[in-house]
């Protein structure tokens, strides 16, 4: 019997692994498909280095020093990763960086400028829980969630703001209403209003984090996880190569896969993590010639220009080695929560539609290379009464002595998010097991 089975090898499911192995533990990893690492996948073609999932981390102190735990040196982001764009009305327009740009950005009104500074003064929130979008409308106005926030949302979640918790998508910024009773007040004490980080990656890619998370485990690859029942004090695992007892088991599954695997477990916790929506997306690396996209990290297209792309991201600018000399990598999406019909369409119309949306933002002609990636189910959406997942997956915990349960599902979508997490969950484990 073995001590503990960790389900799925994406970032989630190897951290935590990894974190037990340290830990002294003797982990094994089972993985259904030939290829380990989940959504960080990394290309390179035609002198081309290319990301197919999460671009970048956003790695704090405590994401650096897992890092270095896992013995790989990350390379930190160009420093005109700090410009962000937003495209408007035929133009790209700075996302103002401090008050003063804010004051002049013809990014907004005067009226909802005067709005923003209102903000202070703002009246709190009727509703038990409320919504990304009525959030901003109510302490912010239309314009500052149609200009930034909702592009912002696209960016991160590729969500509906009418649709996204405040509480659980933007926690922070929720928890500054509710410290401060404003979000200018409180991000001046805290001076940030933002998450605090490097945006970093690594040399040849994200893709060399997952490798260097492997070596020193055992993954057992395209081995297929059929059922999971328990008994007496431990769990027993129907796989394509055939029966495994554990005393622990991490499902560190995306939640419909996760549904499938509780069903023995509870019937009717796997219905409601079944109904968690991930958004479609569609990934589209494009090589274009230097000279058409400024230097910073990229630009995001509010819903309101009428464009398919949500967003475009200067992936050559941010790290070097991503595009052959005299050439730009750019990362395009589209798809998401208001555009799920994207990614039913055929890639020769998505190139045209690319295409034709690089040329009226950027002036660019046409690229010499391309690739799409589509994702059906790419991000799980932390919609409105979100708080019920995560109580499920505490309880089953509970009723289920020795079931662990993990992902971005429940942890915060991004990659930092996840490594923190496997900290909180590696440490579960291994109280568990003693």
């Amino acid at each position: 019997m073995l001590d503990v089975v960790v389900i799925g090898s994406g970032i989630s499911g190897l951290s935590t692994a990894f974190r037990l192995k340290k830990l002294g533990f003797e982990p094994v990893v089972f993985e259904k498909d030939d290829q380990i690492g989940g959504n960080i996948k990394t290309l390179s073609q035609e002198g081309y280095t290319f990301e197919l999932g999460p671009q970048t981390v956003l790695a704090n102190d405590e994401v650096k020093g897992f890092f270095r735990e896992v013995g790989i040196e990350p390379i930190v982001a160009s420093p005109s990763s700090k410009n962000r764009y937003i495209y408007k009305r035929g133009k790209l327009v700075p996302l103002p960086l401090n008050p003063l740009s804010f004051i002049f950005s013809p990014l907004l009104s005067l009226p909802a400028k005067l709005k923003v500074l209102r903000e202070p003064w703002a009246p709190g929130s009727t509703k038990d829980e409320e919504s990304v979008a009525d959030f901003v409308r109510r302490r912010l106005g239309q314009e500052f969630l149609d200009y930034i926030v909702a592009p912002f949302i696209s960016g991160v979640y590729a969500g509906d703001p009418e649709k996204l918790s405040v509480k659980h998508a933007t926690r922070k910024i929720y928890e500054l209403e509710k410290e401060f009773g404003s979000l200018i007040k409180g991000a001046l004490k805290k001076r940030s209003l933002g998450p605090k980080g490097e945006l970093i990656s690594f040399e040849g890619g994200l893709f060399r984090l997952i490798e260097n998370l492997s070596e020193s485990l055992e993954i057992r690859t395209e081995n297929v996880v059929l059922r999971v029942r328990r008994k007496d004090d431990r769990f027993i695992l129907d796989t394509r190569e055939g029966k495994v007892e554990t005393r622990a088991l991490v499902i560190s599954s995306p939640a419909y896969t996760s549904s499938y695997l509780l069903k023995d477990l509870s019937w009717s916790a796997s219905l409601e993590f079944d109904k968690i929506d991930y958004v479609p997306l569609v990934v589209v690396n494009v090589g274009v010639k230097s000279g058409y996209v400024p230097e910073g990290f990229g630009m995001l297209v509010p819903r309101k220009e009428g464009k398919r792309i949500l967003g475009v991201i200067f992936s050559s600018k941010l790290f070097p080695g991503r595009a052959p000399e005299g050439k730009d990598l750019l990362t395009v999406y589209l798809g998401g929560a208001t555009d799920r019909e994207v990614i039913e369409l055929s890639d020769e119309r998505i190139l045209e539609i690319v295409e034709r949306e690089l040329k009226e933002i950027f002036g660019i002609p046409g690229f010499d290379f391309a690739h799409i990636k589509k994702w059906k189910r790419a991000i799980p959406q932390y919609t409105i009464g979100y708080q019920k997942y995560l109580d499920l997956a505490r309880e089953m915990e509970e009723i289920h002595k020795g079931l662990f349960l993990t992902g971005n599902y429940l942890s915060g979508i991004s990659v930092a998010d996840c490594i923190r997490y496997s900290a909180v969950k590696a440490r579960d484990v291994a109280e568990f097991l003693g």
